[in-house]
């Protein structure tokens, strides 16, 4: 048994040491392809007075990289009002999420198979894009995809490893919110175009997913009306975010001695088990899990998708951070907080939750 632990070791530390070496030769080359033809400075110009279409790639499946594009899909939206926006994900499940924003054209999925692959590719290309946005500084595949795209004017972050020609290119501040930087990107590279911009997440969920929410709130909570506030908690987060169930099982009995009055919710994944002894309910479509986070009076959670998705939703979210910057990744909504460092208690984060509990009493939003 000792020898198969430390086999499995072995094998766990040469994976790291290989894709660390892929990552550093990956940045080797594209220092190398940025010297003779790509974008190492911001470039700031206008756009063209006929961009009348839009790309924005972003092709990665984290949930949260998902909901940071809304603030900047809404500034464009709100800034190119006779513009068609249209965005390339990965993820079909976090389709819902971004139609239903306003001013978005139609939702590309990255299939899966190389004819899949190259169908989808010819079907942009005859969009005839104006302008394409790689909206992150570091993704290979949304540079190749900008490119594949065929649109003339290209939009993404300057740096000595940015191998993409870009006509409109920002410095990048790592000291700002993900979500922020993609805001950023747009007012620091467009010249002569007042954008009005956005600084919290949002989506729209439409009446079929408020539908279904509510057929799963009556059947985690009863029919007839909730007595009093519903605080939401979601205990899973990935690595070292996540929490154990016992600081949870702590903090659900600090919140019913701090917040006699509240019930408690449990968002779990599908098929997991539950973590307290509390109400609680799984829902695996997306946008009909933000309508029903949008019922909650708080939501507290680790960093993780569901916490950016009830702020998206405009539920007031505490957000506990052991791992991660919140400067880079708290949840972005009306009275949202964050708690910090590496040994708060359950004590400490069922307090943040009533403070904001009782805020939202007092203006009357809960």
């Amino acid at each position: 048994m000792a020898q198969d632990s430390h086999s499995a070791v072995n094998a766990h530390g040469w994976r790291a040491l290989v894709k660390r070496l892929r990552r550093a030769n990956r940045e080797r080359l594209n220092r190398w392809l940025t010297r003779f033809m790509g974008t190492a400075r911001p470039v700031r110009a206008p756009l063209a007075a006929d961009t009348r279409r839009v790309l924005v790639v972003r092709l990665n499946k984290r949930l949260g990289n998902i909901l940071f594009l809304t603030p900047m899909l809404r500034t464009l939206a709100a800034s190119l009002p006779t513009a068609s926006i249209d965005v390339l994900i990965r993820d079909p499940r976090q389709k819902p999420l971004l139609e239903s924003l306003p001013g978005i054209g139609r939702v590309w999925v990255q299939p899966r198979g190389l004819g899949a692959l190259i169908g989808l590719i010819r079907r942009l290309r005859r969009e005839r894009y104006d302008l394409a946005i790689d909206p992150t500084g570091n993704s290979s595949s949304n540079r190749t995809a900008v490119a594949l795209s065929g649109a003339r004017q290209r939009m993404g972050f300057a740096s000595n490893s940015q191998w993409l020609r870009l006509t409109h290119a920002a410095g990048r501040a790592n000291s700002r919110h993900q979500a922020e930087q993609a805001v950023a990107l747009l007012t620091d590279s467009v010249d002569e175009l007042d954008f009005k911009t956005f600084d919290t997440l949002a989506v729209f969920p439409d009446n079929r997913a408020q539908t279904a929410a509510r057929a799963h709130w009556v059947e985690a909570l009863g029919p007839g009306p909730t007595r009093g506030p519903v605080i939401g908690f979601f205990t899973r987060a990935t690595g070292r975010k996540a929490l154990p169930a016992a600081w949870w099982r702590d903090w659900c009995e600090q919140m019913h001695h701090l917040a006699p009055a509240a019930t408690l919710l449990e968002i779990r994944p599908p098929g997991a088990e539950p973590t307290a002894d509390t109400a609680s309910v799984a829902v695996a479509e997306l946008d009909v899990l933000a309508a029903l986070l949008s019922r909650l009076s708080v939501f507290t959670a680790a960093d993780s998708g569901p916490m950016h998705l009830a702020a998206a939703a405009g539920v007031p979210v505490v957000g506990l951070f052991r791992a991660t910057r919140p400067e880079a990744y708290a949840p972005l909504g009306q009275g949202c907080t964050s708690v910090a460092g590496e040994t708060f208690t359950g004590a400490e984060a069922a307090r943040a939750a009533a403070r904001v509990l009782a805020a939202e009493q007092a203006s009357g939003v809960a």
